[in-house]
């Protein structure tokens, strides 16, 4: 009799083991994203190195060679996006940059413009069409750019997430004067990888920010008012109160009322770069009842001391829409790593929800669109997962 029970216990043992090891499995592969690498130089073999920006985990995987058009060679591979947040890749000797990888990367082509995201399976083309309108903001003509994707659907039932993006004609390529593909950061790009790869839909809202160029300037727009400054840019008159209340009460209406979009803060955010990231922060503090999402790249923060900061981050209510921060910088050398540092501790300290805070600290970063670029779907992911799995 003891013998039978022994050998039941032992079968519900194994039967466990083999249970708990299947939804280990089931995880694991719930994590696995496919990264697609498209190269002109048409390589023989690529290796893609995924890595924690965090920890020093990494893992060495080799790609399959899947497409060879002529053109271009196209290779594919599958990475734990639970573990790594970033990727390189090595083809015939050389190592492309660093970039994000998460579920809303589809893939990166490294063509004529250098190294470029794209939607894998669909025709590339970095030159976009947008719809321009000019609103009033302050007293002035203020214009807007609005991306729709290809197949945009004004009567779908499915609704389009919208993000607004501060110095829009820098973030995105109009084709003006002076610009490139290469000098911005993409966005429409990004956001179809995104859609490809996650099915996550937006439009893209690109926002003029330098003013009427005759009575205030980008210093003025992107610099609110929070009382004394600690480091005066210029003559700024700290006008960001007034345009993020511009996006909050005129822009953010406009866009619901004419495009199919959610009318909810949980899918709308504000993004930006460098002043455009302090602007994004305050906008998205100061309205959390129209914006959810705050990509912060590279933020001039150090506007402010942590006095007025904690000032004005006090009448944000943390206990019912807090805004998702997502905040990115370099080093403490060449870019903001040092104020933003101060922040998120500041941020923590004023017990912020940390699940609401992603941080992300590259200390080799410089204060350069190519960074930004090369980490922006890490903000898409921050805005549609409300988290980063690598990080959070």
């Amino acid at each position: 009799m003891k013998r039978i029970i022994s050998l039941i216990l032992a079968v519900f043992m194994i039967a466990a083991v083999i249970t708990s090891c299947g939804n280990i499995k089931d995880k694991k592969s719930e994590s696995l994203h496919t990264l697609y690498f498209r190269d002109k130089s048409c390589s023989k073999e690529a290796v893609a190195t995924f890595f924690n920006s965090d920890t020093d985990k990494s893992e060495n995987i080799k790609m399959d060679r899947i497409e060879d058009d002529g053109e271009a060679s196209v290779f594919s591979c599958e990475g734990d996006t639970s573990a790594y947040n970033m990727v390189y890749i090595t083809y015939d000797g050389i190592s492309t940059e660093k970039f994000a990888f998460n579920k809303c990367v589809s893939g990166w082509n490294n063509g004529d413009d250098g190294l470029m995201p794209y939607a894998y399976g669909e025709k590339i083309n970095y030159t976009y069409k947008f719809k321009d309108v000019t609103l009033k903001c302050n007293g002035y003509d203020k214009t807007v750019h609005i991306w729709t994707p290809d197949d945009y659907d004004g009567k779908s039932d499915e609704k389009y997430a919208t993000i607004y993006a501060l110095d829009g004609d820098a973030m995105v390529y109009l084709g003006q004067p002076g610009t490139s593909v290469s000098g911005c950061e993409n966005i429409p790009e990004q956001v179809k990888a995104m859609t490809a790869a996650a099915g996550f839909r937006a439009i893209v809202v690109a926002v003029e920010t330098h003013g009427d160029e005759s009575s205030c300037y980008r210093d003025d727009e992107l610099i609110p008012d929070l009382g004394k400054m600690a480091h005066e840019e210029g003559t700024s008159q700290k006008l960001g109160n007034k345009v993020a209340d511009f996006i909050s009460d005129t822009l953010v209406p406009y866009i619901q009322k004419h495009y199919n979009v959610y009318p909810d803060a949980r899918h709308t955010a504000v993004t930006g770069v460098s002043l455009g990231g302090l602007e994004a922060f305050y906008t998205a503090m100061a309205h959390p009842e129209k914006i959810g999402a705050a990509g912060c790249f590279s933020p001039s923060f150090w506007c402010y001391d942590d006095a007025a900061w904690s000032k004005f981050i006090k009448k944000t209510p943390f206990d019912k829409n807090a805004p998702f921060i997502y905040i990115y910088t370099g080093g403490k050398k060449n870019d903001t790593g040092k104020e933003a540092t101060a922040m998120v501790n500041l941020l923590n300290k004023m017990n912020y929800p940390k699940n609401k805070l992603a941080f992300h600290f590259n200390e080799n970063g410089g204060h350069a669109t190519p960074y930004w670029r090369n980490i922006f779907s890490e903000f898409l992911e921050a805005m549609f997962y409300h988290k980063i799995d690598a990080l959070m």
